[in-house]
């Protein structure tokens, strides 16, 4: 049914639980796993006369790849196939999703209660963006 499944995670707890049900339902399917976090830009207009954005910047893209190491090996993914991109999130997953032609997103959410908390806005944004099927799993954390 899918031959292309991106997983997209913030490496929280949510996420990690996502992940396995994203390794499963590519391993049923035979499907390519990709992974793909975002990093976010740090406003620079939010911490006037700070200097040290270059460091900030390279410790959390060095963290991120730390991260995303670490979460493919656990789920037995190559390399090639982990994305760390830069900018919107909503917007990278869907261009990554575009462009490798992806059959299933799969995000975890935080969803405590009703239909407006389980689809935070960038969950929602991917909900309603994508050009393909998208699952959204829900924290089962209390």
């Amino acid at each position: 049914m899918y031959k292309k499944v991106l997983f997209a995670t913030d490496f929280d707890d949510v996420g990690i639980s996502a992940a396995h049900k994203a390794k499963k339902i590519s391993d049923e399917n035979k499907a390519e796993l990709i992974l793909v976090h975002v990093v976010e830009p740090i406003p620079a207009y939010a911490y006037p006369g700070f200097a040290g954005f270059a460091e900030v910047e390279v410790s959390i893209r060095e963290q991120a790849e730390k991260e995303l190491k670490t979460l493919a090996e656990r789920l037995g993914v190559d390399a090639k196939h982990c994305l760390l991109e830069f900018g919107s999130t909503k917007n990278e997953v869907l261009r990554v999703a575009q462009e490798h032609n992806v059959d299933l997103i799969v995000t975890g959410s935080h969803g405590k209660h009703g239909l407006a908390l389980l689809l935070g806005s960038t969950a929602n944004a991917i909900l309603h963006g994508a050009e393909c099927d998208v699952l959204i799993v829900r924290s089962t954390v209390a």
